[in-house]
């Protein structure tokens, strides 16, 4: 069943992508399910020393690592092709109403605002409120500790900051990377094997992405979620 509600995500997805004009380059992500030690190994992908899933006190699953994986090699591309600004959007998505408008706005105000960014989220869930707003804008703010990956900016300059840390050997979820790399973690242990943690980041409020389906509603599938934990403690490397 999930293969099947998988198809009918992407070409729903493509769709929609299709009705805003938006042409995109589709990636094939990893799936986690499909990975073993052995394969980890070979790619020296090891757990975080001291890491484990803050709600669930567990060690990282396969459907976590997989979609580490995913994000890591569209950096590692982005990187070795020049590019110098995507946006990556994964496939169970849903626009906000006026979303090329909204977008558009939110690229001028960069424009006129002459931000420095490096990561810009599309799509959040925020768990700091309070949050300050980028002096002069009417639609960035500076964000506190997100989880999420669902759609966000990157520059190359924040793509080469987020390989620099060669992240495979000390693994933490991706959507706990990213607030911890531009140093808004809680998890101080975390954040201190990490450095420099100085990725310029924002986001656009109010947000123009959000996920298809949430948790517990029907339709909701989870290719993470669904996965194994890998063996070991998560005190120890993989």
């Amino acid at each position: 069943k999930q293969w099947y509600q998988r198809r009918v995500r992407g070409k729903r997805m493509l769709m929609l992508l299709e009705l805003l004009g938006i042409q995109v380059k589709i990636f094939d992500a990893v799936d986690g399910k499909e990975l073993t030690q052995e394969m980890l190994d070979s790619m020296e992908v090891k757990q975080l020393t001291g890491y484990e899933d803050p709600y669930h006190k567990r060690a990282l699953k396969f459907g976590e690592i997989g979609c580490f994986l995913s994000h890591y090699r569209i950096w590692e591309e982005m990187v070795a092709k020049k590019y110098q600004k995507i946006l990556i959007m994964e496939d169970d998505l849903r626009f906000a109403p006026n979303f090329n408008s909204n977008f558009e706005d939110m690229l001028y105000e960069l424009e006129v605002l002459n931000l420095d960014w490096e990561l810009l989220y599309l799509s959040r869930k925020i768990l700091k409120h309070s949050e300050k707003w980028v002096r002069g804008s009417s639609r960035l703010v500076i964000p506190k500790y997100s989880y999420w990956t669902a759609s966000y900016m990157l520059s190359k300059s924040g793509a080469i900051k987020l390989l620099q840390q060669e992240p495979l050997k000390k693994m933490i979820a991706v959507d706990e990377y990213l607030p911890l790399m531009f140093d808004s973690h809680p998890n101080k242990e975390w954040s201190s094997q990490f450095s420099p943690r100085n990725l310029i980041a924002y986001s656009v409020n109010p947000l123009l992405i959000e996920p298809q389906f949430y948790i517990g509603q029907e339709g909701y599938i989870s290719d993470t979620e669904t996965s194994n934990i890998i063996e070991k403690s998560p005190k120890d490397e993989l």
